[in-house]
């Protein structure tokens, strides 16, 4: 969902709730269900809601397919193309941004669905795997009796 930055100075505030069918590069059975709204705050624009899904991915362990309930709140701040410009020009060189952070509202639009998509890559576990723990260990257990390099075999003998 794209809303336009005159959608939100027409009407002061843009309020949505969506089923994104599809993102790129993330597996949802059922969508992503995306609640929120948008206002004008001085010379910024604020994107605020909440997302929920279920993913389809892999168990690290046992490989088996498992669907994860993701949830969370995003929040975001733009500006036009033309503020957006005047503020980085006005950052000195290597400055960080400090506590507030703006992005640009590229054509003077934001891109929701964007936006939450980078919320629910953020909000993945490194390593998804079976909850509470992993039922099935005949993949671990199959590589962890082949003969070990005897190279190595000292630090297999290492307890910490």
């Amino acid at each position: 969902m794209i809303i336009k930055l005159s959608e939100i100075i027409n009407e002061s505030e843009v309020t949505f709730d969506y089923v994104e069918k599809t993102m790129d590069s993330i597996d949802t059975p059922e969508g992503v269900t995306i609640r929120g709204r948008a206002f004008k705050e001085d010379n910024g624009y604020v994107v605020e809601g909440s997302y929920r899904t279920v993913l389809r991915l892999e168990c690290v362990r046992c490989l088996t397919e498992i669907e994860p309930l993701i949830q969370g709140d995003f929040r975001a701040e733009y500006l036009d193309p033309k503020d957006y410009f005047k503020y980085t020009s006005s950052l000195k060189p290597e400055e960080e941004f400090g506590d507030k952070h703006f992005e640009e509202a590229t054509n003077s639009e934001i891109n929701i669905s964007d936006l939450v998509r980078e919320y629910i890559i953020l909000d993945l576990s490194q390593y998804e795997a079976c909850l509470p723990e992993c039922s099935d260990t005949s993949e671990v257990e199959r590589y962890s009796k082949e003969d070990v390099d005897p190279r190595w075999q000292q630090l297999l003998d290492i307890k910490f």
